[in-house]
């Protein structure tokens, strides 16, 4: 398969798997679509040191026990390469204002559009919003 492929049906893979699923931290969050997402694009992906949580200050105690301090800094533990916006490819993820205090993980999916979750509708899963994200990290 070529990269963009590879990109494509991973994100594919993504949505079908959390459209639909109401957001639930712990459950089904941005970090858990992350962690799918990168598996669906080969990364060797292991979040159990996290352990389980079931709130937005549970998730922040959940990134302390994986041993970073916040998001960006866990995805650049994973080896991922940050890049400006305007290097966005189908499938790199960006980071941006979260929910009650927590940065937020988001897929990039082309033309400004990103999938996530957005606080006027968790109730129907990942859907793709509009923003400009505050980091950006290639996945290939």
């Amino acid at each position: 398969m070529t990269p963009l492929e590879i990109r494509h049906t991973a994100i594919e893979a993504t949505m079908a798997r959390f459209r639909g699923r109401p957001f639930a931290w712990g459950k089904v969050d941005c970090a858990k679509v992350a962690a799918f997402h990168l598996k669906k694009m080969g990364f060797k992906i292991s979040i159990s040191k996290a352990g389980s949580y079931s709130s937005a200050l549970g998730a922040q105690r959940a990134i302390v026990r994986m041993g970073y301090d916040t998001i960006p800094d866990l995805l650049d533990g994973l080896g991922l390469t940050r890049i400006p916006y305007s290097r966005l490819l189908l499938g790199d993820l960006v980071v941006a204002d979260g929910h009650d205090g927590i940065a937020a993980i988001g897929i990039y999916a082309s033309n400004g559009h990103v999938l996530g979750f957005h606080e006027d509708h968790l109730d129907q899963g990942l859907v793709a919003v509009d923003l400009k994200p505050d980091f950006a990290w290639s996945v290939l």
